[in-house]
């Protein structure tokens, strides 16, 4: 199913299992040119543990921005998804939440990169309004968000490492001993969604041991969303996070081979 369409008047909700027609992804984003993935062996995938493979990127600097960058988008998933279900949040809106928390991290850094400012994208949409109003400034930050990784341009090995330190936020938020808060599991859903985008598009990489890793890991990534609980959950979630440590597990084998 692709993921580069977003039709807001056809959606009434974004429950798990129309998660991925929910989806917009920054599919302008191209890759740079892979480099060998020598060391890659992808029936590692199969494989129930895995040795961590160190991988040292190529610019930190790079992988901390697109994860802002993530983190950011996944806050605008939950605001929409709020928008669209009528659900309130405790802690106020979710578009509030990357002016708040993320951009001040990151903003100075995306801005010596060359990135444009869009600040006042995200002013625009935590303004509100009509829902007709609300989407298009949802698009238009979503685009200005397209718009900085293609900036950034990172290396193979920094996107995956990026995909990564992703996958390690959404374990972070999921509580391995016991029910997770509600505000936590959301949090949890919308950086698994933004995470599992990346990797599709890895698949359009250049490196064919690449893509084919990353189709690999696509299905890993949809078999846990498939069995995540829908994030308009009204009580605290057992969930498991094994399945997503293992994934990263495997992204992490994949940085270590390019």
């Amino acid at each position: 199913m692709p993921y580069n369409c977003f039709f807001f008047s056809s959606i009434s909700r974004f429950g798990m299992r129309t998660a991925r027609s929910a989806i917009l992804v920054a599919s302008g984003l191209a890759l740079a040119p892979a480099a060998s993935a020598q060391a890659f062996r992808s029936e590692l995938l199969g494989q129930p543990t895995l040795v961590r493979v160190q991988a040292q990127a190529a610019n930190p600097e790079t992988v901390r921005l697109l994860s802002g960058l993530a983190k950011i988008e996944s806050d605008l998933q939950l605001g929409m998804l709020f928008l669209m279900d009528g659900l309130t949040n405790p802690e106020g809106s979710h578009f509030t939440h990357p002016r708040a928390e993320t951009w001040p991290e990151i903003k100075d850094a995306l801005l010596a990169a060359g990135v444009a400012d869009f600040e006042a994208l995200l002013q625009k949409l935590e303004a509100g309004g009509e829902q007709e109003v609300v989407v298009d400034a949802y698009t238009e930050v979503i685009a200005a968000l397209m718009h900085a990784r293609r900036t950034l341009n990172p290396s193979d090995k920094d996107a995956i490492l990026s995909i990564v330190e992703q996958a390690r936020a959404v374990v972070g938020e999921i509580n391995a001993e016991g029910p997770t808060e509600v505000n936590n599991y959301q949090d949890a859903w919308a950086m698994l969604m933004v995470a599992r985008s990346q990797v599709d598009l890895l698949m359009k990489n250049k490196d064919p041991a690449i893509a084919k890793a990353a189709g690999d890991m696509a299905m890993a990534f949809d078999d846990v969303i498939l069995s995540m609980p829908d994030p308009s959950v009204k009580a605290p979630v057992d969930f498991d996070p094994s399945p997503i440590i293992s994934a990263v597990g495997m992204l992490e084998a994949l940085a270590g081979s390019v």
